[in-house]
C-alpha cells in the first residue's frame, strides 16, 4: 500500500519531485471548485433531466432518450450523455448529486488528457500549465456542474485525439480505428459537434504518419467508415423503428433523427436561417438587425466572459506554433501534436466565431481544450524566442495584447473589483517591460514570467469561482456573474430567473407547478399514461420532475414540433391516456407557435370546462 501510494506521489522516476504533487494539488483544487455546493443547481437543465427520470422508469424510453416515460417525444440530442447521467442514477438515485458527478468526474478525466497528451513530448511546466487553464477555464466550470452533454463529448474528442496522436506516432492503424471509435461515441453525445476536432486528426496522420502514402489513405478510408458506422447505428435504428412504435424525434420537423442532425443541429446552426420567431420579443439591443459573428464574438460581453480571458494568448499562440511547425524547429513527436492542436484551434474558433445566430454561450466549452494545448506549447515556444530579439519582441507585444484582453474581460464583470483589474494589468505590462530585454541574471526572467502567468490567470480562475458560486438553471448557464453593461444577455437572463419576461422564462428555465396543482397531478388517476399535458418543454419537464408522473410535452421542447397532432391529442383523450391539459398563456403570445399546439389549445377549450388551480388554467380532460 505504501508503495502504491509513494508511486502516486512521486510519479516516474524520471519526472522531476515537484510534478506529481503539483499536479495532484491541481486536480484536487479543480475536484473541489467542481463539486463544491454541486446541489446548488438542482435539476439544472431539467430537460435532460426529466429525460434521465424517464429513462429509469422504462427501458425504451432509456434508449430513445424520451422526454418522458409514456414516450411521446425524445429529447433534441442523441442519449448517450442521458445514459452516463442514467447510470449514475441507478447507483445513487435521482438527484442532484446523481446528476451532475459524473459531468465533474468527466472533466477532470478531459484534464487529465490534457496533461497526458503534452507530458508524453514536452516539459512538465508544458503540461502543468495547459491543464490548469484546462480545468479553470469558466466555461469549463460551467460545465462540469451542469448536465448538458458537453462535458462527455469534450472528454471523447480528447480521448481520439490522444488515440489518433499515439497512431500517427507509431503508424498503427488499430489506434486510428480506436480514435474512430471513440469519436463516433462523440456524435451520440452531441452529434456534428463532435466532428470539430476530426480535421486536426486526419490531417496529423496523412501529414506524419510513417506509411505509403497508398496505405495512409487506405488506412484514414477505412477509419471513416467506422466512424461513420458508431455515429449512424444509433439514428438509423430510430429511423428504421416505424414511427408508431416509438418516439417523435424532437427537433425535427418530419420525425427523422438524420433530419435532426443535418437540420436542427447540423445546418441549421452554422450557415444564418429565418430569425427565430420568438426573436421579434427580444429587446432591440440583444435582437439587433445582424449577426455578431465575426472575429471577436467570443470577446464581446455576451460571451467574453465564457472563454475570453486567454482568447488572445491562444490566438497568438496558434500563430506562434504553425510558424514553428511551418520551420521544422519541433521534433516530430512534438510536431504531431502541435499540428493537431494548431488545427483544432483553428476549426474550433472559425466555427465558432462564424457560425450563424443559433449560437450559445457555453457552445464555447469545445475551444478549451486546444486553446489549452496551444497555449501550452505556444509558452513553451516563447521560453525558446526569447534568446534572440526578434522573439523578445514577439513574446512582449503578445504579453501586452494578452494583458490588455484580459483587462477588458475583468470589466465586463460585476463581481470583479476593477482596481484589481488594473493591479493584474500593471503586473503583466511589468513583466513584459522585464522580458524586453535580456535579463542580467537567469531568475530574473523566470520572476517576470511567473507574474506574467499569475497575471493573466488570476482572472480566468476568478471568473470560475464566481461561476461555481453561483446557482444555474435552465438551457442556457452563463459563466461569470452579470456584466456591467446594460442590454446583455446576462441581464436578460437575470430577468428570466426572475420570470420577466414570461414567455422567456417557460422556454428557458421552465415553470414549475403550484402546490395545489402538483398535488392534482401527483394524485390523477394512475390508469393515465400522462398526468398533464403542458408546454413549451422546460416547463413540461420541471412538471414531471416534482410530481413523479409523466407529462406529455405538446411540441417539444419550443412547443413548435408537430408532435402530438391534434387528432393524434384527440385519440389520446379520448382513450383517457391524459388526465389534464395545463395552459401556459404567456407561451401562447409567442409569434410562431406551432399549429398543431394551437389546434389543441382551441379543440379542449371548446370541449371542456377550464379550472382554476393557484390562478393557472387546468381543463380536466378524463373524468
Amino acid at each position: 500500500m505504501r508503495a502504491a501510494i509513494r508511486i502516486i506521489w512521486r510519479g516516474p522516476t524520471d519526472h522531476p519531485r515537484w510534478e506529481r504533487p503539483v499536479l495532484l494539488g491541481l486536480l484536487l483544487c479543480a475536484t473541489l471548485v467542481y463539486v463544491w455546493k454541486l446541489d446548488q443547481n438542482g435539476w439544472a437543465n431539467a430537460y435532460y433531466s426529466a429525460a434521465v427520470q424517464a429513462g429509469q422508469q422504462n427501458p425504451a424510453a432509456f434508449f430513445f432518450g424520451s422526454l418522458d416515460w409514456g414516450n411521446s417525444i425524445t429529447v433534441d440530442k442523441p442519449p448517450l450523455s442521458l445514459w452516463v447521467m442514467g447510470a449514475s442514477v441507478w447507483l445513487f438515485g435521482l438527484n442532484s448529486w446523481a446528476l451532475l458527478l459524473p459531468q465533474a468526474l468527466l472533466t477532470l478525466g478531459s484534464t487529465c488528457l490534457v496533461y497526458a497528451l503534452l507530458r508524453r513530448s514536452f516539459p512538465a511546466y508544458v503540461a502543468l500549465l495547459a491543464s490548469g487553464i484546462m480545468a479553470f477555464t469558466p466555461v469549463t466550470v460551467l460545465m462540469a456542474r451542469y448536465n448538458n452533454p458537453d462535458p462527455l463529448m469534450i472528454f471523447l474528442m480528447l480521448s481520439a485525439l490522444y488515440a489518433g496522436v499515439r497512431a500517427t506516432e507509431r503508424a498503427t492503424p488499430r489506434l486510428l480505428f480506436l480514435a474512430a471509435f471513440l469519436l463516433g461515441f462523440g456524435f451520440l453525445a452531441k452529434q456534428l459537434q463532435a466532428f470539430l476536432v476530426l480535421p486536426a486528426l486526419v490531417s496529423v496522420f496523412l501529414a506524419f504518419a510513417r506509411v505509403p502514402w497508398k496505405r495512409r489513405l487506405l488506412t484514414v478510408g477505412a477509419a471513416g467508415a467506422i466512424l461513420l458506422g458508431v455515429s449512424l447505428a444509433w439514428p438509423l435504428a430510430i429511423d428504421l423503428t416505424p414511427a408508431d412504435q416509438r418516439p417523435f424525434v424532437g427537433g425535427s420537423m418530419h420525425n427523422s433523427m438524420l433530419e435532426l442532425t443535418l437540420g436542427y443541429n447540423g445546418i441549421n446552426r452554422v450557415v444564418e436561417a429565418e430569425e427565430d420567431p420568438a426573436a421579434t420579443l427580444l429587446p432591440e439591443a440583444l435582437r439587433g438587425t445582424a449577426s455578431d459573428a465575426g472575429f471577436l464574438r467570443l470577446l464581446n460581453k455576451n460571451y467574453g466572459q465564457e472563454i475570453g480571458w486567454l482568447l488572445v494568448p491562444g490566438l497568438v499562440s496558434l500563430l506562434v506554433v504553425s510558424w514553428q511547425l511551418f520551420r521544422r524547429k519541433f521534433t516530430r513527436q512534438q510536431s504531431i501534436l502541435a499540428g493537431g492542436a494548431a488545427i483544432w484551434m483553428f476549426t474550433t474558433y472559425a466555427m465558432l466565431s462564424f457560425m450563424g445566430n443559433s449560437f450559445h454561450s457555453y457552445y464555447s466549452s469545445s475551444l478549451a481544450p486546444p486553446l489549452a494545448l496551444c497555449i501550452g506549447i505556444g509558452a513553451y515556444v516563447a521560453i525558446d524566442l526569447r534568446k534572440q530579439a526578434p522573439g523578445r519582441i514577439l513574446v512582449v507585444l503578445g504579453l501586452v495584447l494578452s494583458g490588455a484582453c484580459s483587462y477588458a474581460m475583468w470589466g465586463l464583470s460585476v463581481a470583479m473589483p476593477l482596481m484589481i483589474g488594473n493591479a493584474l494589468l500593471v503586473l503583466v505590462l511589468l513583466s513584459a517591460a522585464m522580458l524586453a530585454v535580456p535579463a542580467p541574471w537567469p531568475r530574473l526572467e523566470l520572476i517576470a514570467g511567473g507574474l506574467a502567468a499569475a497575471g493573466l490567470l488570476i482572472g480566468p480562475v476568478s471568473a470560475a469561482l464566481v461561476t461555481a458560486g453561483t446557482p444555474q438553471s435552465g438551457s442556457n448557464p452563463l459563466s461569470g456573474s452579470v456584466t456591467r453593461g446594460d442590454n446583455t444577455l446576462s441581464h436578460f437572463l437575470e430577468g428570466v430567473k426572475r420570470g420577466d419576461p414570461a414567455w422567456a422564462t417557460g422556454i428557458a428555465i421552465g415553470n414549475a407547478p403550484s402546490v395545489k396543482l402538483s398535488k392534482a397531478l401527483t394524485s390523477a388517476d394512475p390508469a393515465c399514461t400522462w398526468a398533464a399535458a403542458t408546454y413549451p418543454g422546460q416547463t413540461a419537464a420541471r412538471f414531471q420532475l416534482e410530481t413523479g408522473r409523466a407529462i406529455l410535452a405538446l411540441g417539444g421542447f419550443a412547443a413548435v414540433d408537430p408532435s402530438p397532432s391534434v387528432e393524434q391529442f384527440q385519440r389520446l383523450v379520448a382513450a383517457k391516456r391524459v388526465c389534464y391539459l395545463v395552459e401556459q398563456p404567456a407561451q401562447l403570445e409567442i409569434p410562431g407557435n406551432g399549429a398543431d399546439l394551437l389546434a389543441i389549445r382551441n379543440w379542449v377549450r371548446g370541449n371542456f370546462a377550464p379550472e382554476d388551480m393557484d390562478g393557472v388554467t387546468v381543463y380536466r380532460l378524463a373524468k
